[in-house]
């Protein structure tokens, strides 16, 4: 991309990115002008968010805590010593298992019973095997083995870590904050351990017969000083090996406890982590100085650390760039290589974001058995990541869910979009679904002769083939099944785009377009003198005959798309106008298109598919290693029933390796063809069902999320047989110590057997309003099962 120079004559940093630069109109590169044509937009700084000096608390937002152990849970503010903490002390809180406590005291018990016994077994053998000079080796870990063997049976150890377990994590916890030893120093430490014991076991002999022969007259004070000697012995063993082993150094940072300056200072240490090293690295300190002072300040937003940080990142160590980016942040400080809508932020925020993970919350999942743990009472978010799969809404919005599900997450890549981390793409069915004041950089009306911009028809087409193709797939949609009709149709546009491009070098308008296909003379004859003019009229003069002849395919095509031509239509489609074409999804822009279809619904429907097919096409054709380094492309369709044809439904697998993805919502799976119901519902990773579903749809969304196995108790109860007698009294000793004691016959049958996760008639019936059940998958293949969400009001 060429670079601009200011007055002075330097070069312009945002003009010098790819990814976060203004943008302006080259007609070679037909990238657009964002803001409504003839009133470009106005930079607005985003309004302080809260923070200890009145503004954005960057520095904070960086450093906070993120844990995501499962797809779908918003990582944000989540500390996972502090969730691991709560887990531990919620489950000591509980009663241990009864058969662990009565496992527990039996081999307590039994401990105690045969400890004699073990004792006079370990001397025989000892005595029999091991020479003389060496039972002190073996006689001093006799407890430690009789400990741990019956500790083991007994698993006592499972007993104690429920209770201490907590402790445990404190511990650690304590242990990240001081500094956890090394495994250095945990390895010297065992191995002193280890020597202090070997040679405390053979050393004792000796250090007794010193001891003896030093004192020989006073073996009986030595007798009655037997307690003390061995506390001075064995101290002295236990502090040299902690001394060798720098025991100290391993054991202080879980016993000390840190001081609240020093918790002060490790965040500190965390929050003063230098932010700008490409900067620092080319010795620009001014320019990072004063990106530094507009943090201080509460300057610089979410948003502009992530857009600054990109276009840093991109720089690759050239000198050059660096230089024209620090020009740029002394100019403008927080707001440089801003987004060529000029807009910083999108006030007001309507949804909780964090765009360091790219993750919107829009909900919580619900706190009950349903969901599994991990995925109960925590908040609810959608990212790239998920949304990269593809997602597919199913059912009436009869409270909003549809809208509560997708607004957050139109404003979530709208903001990254600012950030140039996204590129979204809305077809809004309605019209006035998702519109917002400041929210688009393009917005598209269907059927407003005064729309501020216009669509190519041909917005992501490589060559003319590509072009008809998508114009027939519009055309006709997936509900054609006459494939004699559909190839003739694909035949008849691609011969007349190849015939006007081979002669003109550029696209036909869609008024010329209809007027080829129609067999029109006078277009037909303008056709071939241009192409005469160029020397091409014989390699296309069966193709000008076929024309001519405007076959049945031909016009049904000229029938199908001369909706488009009516008045209010056409002006979207003046090639002398500012028009979108999909191929701009490689940058960061956000588009809404207002198909308006209960106005337009022939319109809307063919503009639906052309867009949806372009940005498929678009999407595939993106090099996987570039895109992987660009924005995120998503389109988000509203009624996206009518929208799909057969090589849309084929390029849902095709875009997921692209980082590309699309949203779709439908009222019902009905609202797909019907070959293209199981493409669309097997193609998308993530899926969504709302209350009021079909019973069609909740059957497909039943036998997709599967089945799990339950096991079943029957029980079967007899009374105590005889008379009034015995019956008083397996009643009274019922009632003293319990049914089992009653005297009656029970019988207990279990089986296993397959129940629905969710079965249809729950998805049907039993889905709460401003609820949604969903199920999720990552590009990495991690998945999650159903899970009962509660949407946050839109």
């Amino acid at each position: 991309m060429e670079r601009r120079r200011g007055a002075d004559g330097r070069e312009s940093a945002a003009a010098a990115t790819g990814t976060a630069g203004e943008w302006w109109h080259d007609p070679e590169l037909e990238e657009p002008v964002f803001g409504t044509p003839g009133r470009p937009g106005v930079p607005h700084p985003a309004k302080p968010a809260g923070g200890a000096s009145g503004g954005f608390d960057l520095r904070g937002w960086i450093t906070a805590p993120r844990f995501q152990d499962a797809p779908g849970i918003f990582a944000y503010g989540r500390d996972e010593g502090a969730i691991k903490l709560r887990a531990l002390e919620e489950r000591a809180r509980r009663r241990p298992d009864a058969a662990l406590v009565r496992r527990a005291a039996l081999w307590l018990l039994l401990s105690v019973l045969a400890g004699r016994w073990f004792v006079v077994a370990y001397v025989w053998i000892i005595g029999t095997v091991v020479p003389k000079w060496l039972w002190p080796v073996f006689a001093s870990p006799f407890w430690l083995t009789y400990f741990a063997f019956f500790a083991y049976l007994g698993r006592w150890h499972v007993l104690a870590m429920h209770y201490l377990g907590p402790t445990f994590q404190r511990l650690d916890q304590r242990a990240a904050v001081n500094g956890r030893p090394s495994p250095e120093q945990w390895k010297r430490a065992g191995v002193a351990l280890a020597a202090g014991v070997v040679a405390w076991a053979l050393l004792m002999r000796p250090f007794v017969w010193l001891l003896l022969e030093t004192f020989p007259g006073s073996r009986h004070t030595l007798h009655e000083m037997q307690p003390l000697i061995r506390i001075v012995y064995n101290g002295a063993f236990i502090a040299a090996a902690a001394y060798w082993g720098g025991w100290a150094a391993v054991l202080r940072p879980y016993f000390t406890r840190p001081r609240r300056d020093e918790e002060a200072a490790e965040t500190a240490d965390a929050a003063d982590e230098e932010l700008w090293p490409e900067l620092r690295g080319a010795g620009l300190d001014g320019a990072a100085d004063r990106l530094e002072e507009e943090a201080s300040l509460g300057r610089l937003g979410d948003v502009d650390f992530l857009r600054l940080r990109r276009v840093l990142e991109a720089s690759d160590g050239d000198p050059e760039y660096l230089e024209d980016v620090a020009y740029e942040i002394a100019e403008r400080g927080a707001g440089a290589c801003v987004h060529g809508s000029g807009s910083r932020d999108l006030r007001p925020r309507r949804a909780v974001h964090d765009l360091m993970t790219g993750q919107v919350k829009v909900g919580r999942m619900a706190d009950s058995e349903r969901n599994t743990a991990p995925l109960r009472a925590v908040d609810f978010a959608l990212e790239p990541d998920t949304l990269g799969t593809s997602m597919v809404v199913v059912g009436p919005s009869g409270a909003g869910e549809a809208e509560a599900l997708l607004r957050p997450v139109v404003e979530s890549l709208g903001l990254a979009a600012l950030s140039g981390g996204a590129s979204v793409v809305v077809l809004d069915s309605k019209g006035t679904g998702f519109a917002r004041p400041g929210a688009y950089d393009i917005e598209i009306l269907l059927g407003d002769p005064e729309s501020p911009w216009g669509i190519d028809p041909y917005g992501a087409a490589d060559s003319p083939e590509e072009a008809a193709a998508r114009l027939a797939s519009a055309a006709l949609g997936a509900d054609e099944d006459d494939a004699r009709l559909r190839d003739g149709a694909r035949a008849a546009l691609h011969q007349a785009i190849t015939a006007y491009v081979a002669a003109h070098g550029r696209h036909p308008s869609f008024a010329t377009l209809l007027d080829l296909l129609d067999g029109h003379e006078d277009a037909l004859g303008a056709l071939r003198a241009a192409l005469a003019q160029a020397g091409r009229e014989a390699e296309f003069e069966r193709g000008l005959r076929t024309l001519a002849r405007a076959d049945d395919a031909a016009r049904l095509v000229v029938q199908r798309l001369s909706v488009l031509e009516r008045p209010g239509m056409a002006a979207l489609f003046d090639p002398a106008r500012e028009r979108f074409a999909m191929r701009h999804i490689g940058r960061p822009v956000r588009v809404r298109v207002a198909l308006n279809e209960a106005a337009y619904p022939d319109a809307a429907r063919i503009v639906g598919r052309l867009l949806v097919g372009h940005f498929v096409q678009a999407a595939a054709a993106r090099d996987p290693e570039a895109a992987a380094d660009g924005p995120f492309a998503c389109l988000i369709a509203d009624g996206a029933g009518a929208y799909l044809d057969d090589y849309a439904a084929q390029g849902l697998g095709w875009i997921r390796g692209r980082n590309a993805g699309m949203v779709l919502a439908v009222r019902s799976m009905d609202d797909f063809p019907l070959r293209l119901r199981p493409p669309v519902f097997g193609g998308v990773g993530c899926k969504a069902v709302l209350p009021g579903a079909g019973a069609r749809d909740a059957e497909a969304f039943a036998e997709h999320w599967g089945k799990k196995l339950v096991e079943e108790r029957s029980v079967t109860r007899g009374a105590p047989e005889g008379g009034l007698v015995r019956k008083a009294r397996f009643a009274v000793m019922g009632a003293l110590f319990g049914e089992k004691a009653a005297g009656g016959s029970e019988s207990v049958t279990v089986r296993s057997v397959e129940r629905f996760h969710w079965s249809p008639s729950e998805i049907s019936g039993e889905l709460k309003a401003k609820h949604v059940l969903c199920s999720l998958s990552t590009r990495d293949g991690d998945r999650t099962g159903p899970i009962l969400i509660e949407l946050d009001p839109s």
